[in-house]
């Protein structure tokens, strides 16, 4: 039913909001993001991390939709995109782009602070497949006039963008109420790189899941023990990391009874134009396939 598929976006904003039950953390504790930014390899590099029920049921949405008139808030009439979903869940959310040539990738963070009657992440990230360039990427992001119930990171470029920045957007409810996310911007230039995993590293707000939050510091530690990115190579070696022991980077110990397991990799590839596809440790094996990017 429509209404099931919708609760199943709302997360835990509602019982958390109204404070009604204690938050769930039986979810999803991985994503980690590597940003390469250098002048000759640009490379956005992904971890989709889920519930162990998930592994091989995940799917790519390729559409092409057009509509007579301007739809919705942002008057939209065309869209183009390819998305990594899960059953039942809108496109955005994972690993993603469209024929403007943005690629981005998600994860998602636990905010102690959610708000009712504000917009729930996937329907942002949903929005946001459906923009052209970076100044609209950050109009719905901000999502003026409502804002955002929850919380998630961004990490994302546009391959025509003339200064060839990469973006990290850590947005969250407003502490203020205000009708608008809160929203930290970092930028990542060239000759530069980046991590991101499930927690908040710039904005000050409490984390509900303890678990996710101790994930996140022990992936993090996990990066810091290598070199700085510069290659493909580098990235599928950092996100095949199995250090860390229980929280590692690469998730999967050969059992079905692991409540979390990382169920792909995704390597978009700038300069080569394409999005490779891994569902075994990157660092051992070569990609499922390689697709390219719809950039029109």
């Amino acid at each position: 039913r429509l209404a099931d598929l919708f609760l199943l976006h709302l997360d835990d904003i509602l019982p958390q909001a109204l404070k009604l039950q204690p938050r769930n953390n039986n979810q999803p504790t991985g994503c980690s993001t590597i940003i390469v930014n250098q002048k000759n390899c640009r490379l956005l590099g992904h971890t989709e991390d889920a519930l162990t029920e998930t592994l091989n049921h995940y799917y790519f949405v390729d559409a092409h939709i057009i509509s007579d008139k301007p739809q919705g808030k942002y008057n939209v009439k065309e869209e183009h995109f390819m998305s990594l979903c899960y059953a039942g869940y809108l496109p955005g959310y994972t690993m993603n782009q469209n024929y403007h040539g943005l690629v981005f990738t998600i994860n998602t963070s636990s905010a102690e602070l959610l708000r009712s009657g504000k917009t729930p992440r996937h329907f942002l990230t949903r929005a946001l497949l459906a923009t052209s360039n970076v100044d609209d990427a950050f109009r719905v992001l901000r999502d003026a006039g409502v804002g955002a119930a929850d919380a998630c990171s961004i990490n994302f470029t546009f391959l025509a963008d003339p200064r060839q920045m990469f973006y990290n957007v850590e947005m969250a409810p407003s502490p203020d109420r205000k009708n608008e996310s809160l929203l930290n911007i970092k930028e990542i230039p060239l000759g530069n790189h980046n991590y991101h995993v499930n927690q908040f590293d710039r904005i000050h707000q409490d984390q509900a899941n303890a678990l996710m939050v101790e994930s996140s510091v022990s992936r993090m530690q996990a990066f810091g023990t290598y070199k700085p990115p510069s290659s493909e190579q580098d990235v599928r070696h950092m996100l095949g990391d199995v250090s860390g022991g229980l929280y590692c980077v690469w998730r999967e110990n050969g059992s079905c009874d692991e409540v979390v397991k990382t169920i792909a990799v995704g390597i978009f590839d700038l300069t080569a134009r394409t999005m490779s596809l891994y569902s075994d440790n990157p660092s051992q094996t070569e990609p499922h396939c390689r697709l390219p990017l719809l950039f029109k």
